[in-house]
């Protein structure tokens, strides 16, 4: 079995039609979308409220509201004595939403199901700010960074990685260990590919495969 964010990805692609032109942050969206059960919409905001990208299954106009909201409830946040939230996960009747500080005056919105933000994938969010970040020139502070990647399971085992592609092709995994301390209905574990490098490699519980390296370096 191969786990893989294509298929899924052009699933997200079928909502209504876009009002602007898709950009080089688009299918950033668009992935974390995929990543993250139950969201229906991702923008990236700037400091004046202006929604620079977005991608989602609701109406462009209440996606760019709903952001330009958020990024106001934000900038208020950071005058508090506690300063700047690097974060703001809520829960309404209808929706959920979580924001997230990208870079001073940036933030990254998502509009999900009433249930799903406090269950979001901490590992697509920090996946998906670091490739936002990185396409928009801006330096980055924070070092925890996970990858999404593509895998292929053992024939008798769904949960144990077989494959892993990456370098220009599909690499066999050696395992050597089971990791602990996971959440709910995860499985991790340590790896060698055969280049000798080792890295960490995680499968939440939607199926989806994180590693802590990029597989190709």
């Amino acid at each position: 079995m191969t786990t893989s964010r294509n298929g899924a990805r052009k699933r997200s692609q079928c909502g209504l039609p876009r009002d602007q032109a898709p950009s080089s942050f688009t299918s950033i969206l668009e992935d974390l979308l995929c990543a993250i059960p139950g969201a229906h919409a991702a923008a990236l905001v700037d400091f004046e409220g202006e929604t620079i990208d977005y991608a989602g299954r609701l109406d462009p106009f209440d996606v760019k509201v709903t952001a330009a909201h958020w990024q106001i409830v934000l900038a208020e946040a950071a005058g508090s004595p506690l300063g700047a939230p690097r974060q703001i996960t809520v829960r309404a009747h209808r929706r959920s939403y979580i924001v997230r500080q990208l870079q001073p005056g940036y933030a990254l919105v998502l509009v999900l199901h009433p249930r799903a933000a406090f269950a979001a994938s901490h590992r697509a969010l920090q996946e998906a700010e670091a490739r936002l970040c990185a396409e928009a020139g801006w330096a980055t502070s924070r070092t925890t960074r996970w990858y999404c990647v593509d895998v292929e399971t053992e024939a008798s085992d769904r949960g144990r990685p077989a494959r892993l592609r990456g370098a220009g092709g599909w690499q066999p995994i050696e395992v050597m260990g089971s990791m602990v301390g996971l959440g709910p209905r995860e499985k991790g574990f340590r790896i060698r590919l055969p280049s000798g490098a080792e890295m960490l490699l995680v499968r939440e519980r939607m199926g989806r495969w994180f590693a802590d390296e990029h597989p190709e370096t």
